[in-house]
């Protein structure tokens, strides 16, 4: 007798061909350029265009094949970042203020589906088109910092490079700049000291950065209207909480009377106030620290630091805005954000 055993194994089934922005054009009834645009986020679209497709999009499971568009379109669909900062600056992608302002940079990309490169330390400001852009490997570049000597940037942008700076402006800056309100913030810091009976101030910070000397320029600004001198009560600190710690050090062992202090940034200011209280001073019953940034560890400082606030994500968000235009071709225009006075403790 013979056993016949039939085993039941689908066949295979035709495999679907992918989804193509054409077809979704064709089921949400606009163009395809309307549809690519609203796959990038692209501001042209109204918001509510833009989900309607994305939604659809969703639905038809749609991929985006990233390696045929970018060969299409020459482009690498990633963005480069560049902290325009020497070692002596005390300032690099640890740092918290960078941090900040890194993750509301990436956030953004990350909404329009572009990558973030990180440039080497090594790389020096000559090399930044050859090595970032002249190559392919990203469509722009952010730069956070102006440095002291901005030629480099003029230099980029004069030569047709898409590139964005967060910093300050200066009187015949060429590129496109993000940034804060340094002259206000300034402004803001003086006047809380002063509100807190402080006479005899005390400023750190490295003016030869601009974005600094506009904030030394706004707190000189509003000491001279109160009648204050601020004369030989600077000193040139880098953005660290070891600088500022010895910078404060240096000041108290020279004999140095001072009832208040201005700190460029919130790591100056932590730093400034553990070597007040270290020396046994009280902050700031003894001595009021005002600092600049509001980084995310400030209200949990001790004490909770009292500073003049930038609007990061915002700024962020502005950077990613601004430097897709530019890889578009489209002309952007420089722009300055508010700050605002955070008082908490210190």
């Amino acid at each position: 007798m013979t056993i016949m055993v039939f085993l039941d194994v689908p066949m295979p089934s035709k495999s679907l061909p992918p989804v193509s922005i054409a077809d979704i054009a064709r089921r949400a009834g606009v163009a395809e350029s309307t549809v690519s645009r609203a796959l990038n986020n692209n501001p042209m679209i109204n918001a509510q265009t833009r989900e309607k497709i994305q939604a659809l999009a969703r639905e038809m499971n749609y991929k985006l094949n990233t390696g045929a568009r970018n060969l299409r379109l020459q482009r690498s669909h990633a963005i480069s970042i560049v902290i325009n900062a020497e070692v002596r600056d005390g300032q690099g992608f640890s740092d918290p203020f960078m941090m900040d302002m890194i993750g509301a940079i990436a956030d953004e990309l990350h909404r329009h589906h572009y990558s973030l490169l990180f440039s080497s330390p090594a790389i020096t400001s000559d090399d930044w088109h050859a090595h970032l852009l002249g190559s392919k490997r990203s469509d722009g570049l952010i730069v956070i910092g102006a440095g002291r000597d901005d030629q480099p940037l003029r230099q980029l942008h004069e030569q047709g490079d898409a590139i964005v700076v967060w910093g300050a402006p200066r009187g015949d800056s060429n590129y496109c700049v993000v940034g804060s309100d340094n002259y206000q913030g300034g402004q803001l810091a003086a006047t809380h000291l002063l509100s807190r009976d402080c006479k005899r101030l005390v400023f750190l910070g490295d003016i030869t950065h601009p974005e600094i000397e506009q904030r030394f320029q706004g707190y000189v600004d509003r000491l001279t209207q109160a009648g204050h001198s601020t004369q030989e009560r600077h000193r040139q600190s880098a953005f660290s909480i070891e600088s500022g710690y010895a910078q404060v050090k240096s000041l108290l062992q020279q004999g140095l009377d001072f009832d208040g202090i201005f700190a460029a940034s919130d790591n100056i200011a932590m730093g400034a106030i553990k070597a007040l209280q270290a020396h046994g001073l009280d902050v700031p019953r003894d001595v009021s620290v005002v600092g600049f940034d509001d980084i995310p560890m400030a209200p949990y400082f001790t004490p909770p630091l009292t500073t003049i606030r930038q609007d990061i994500h915002r700024g962020g968000q502005l950077l990613v805005e601004k430097i897709l235009a530019r890889v578009n071709g489209d002309t952007v225009t420089s722009e300055q954000l508010k700050t605002e006075l955070v008082v908490r403790s210190s």
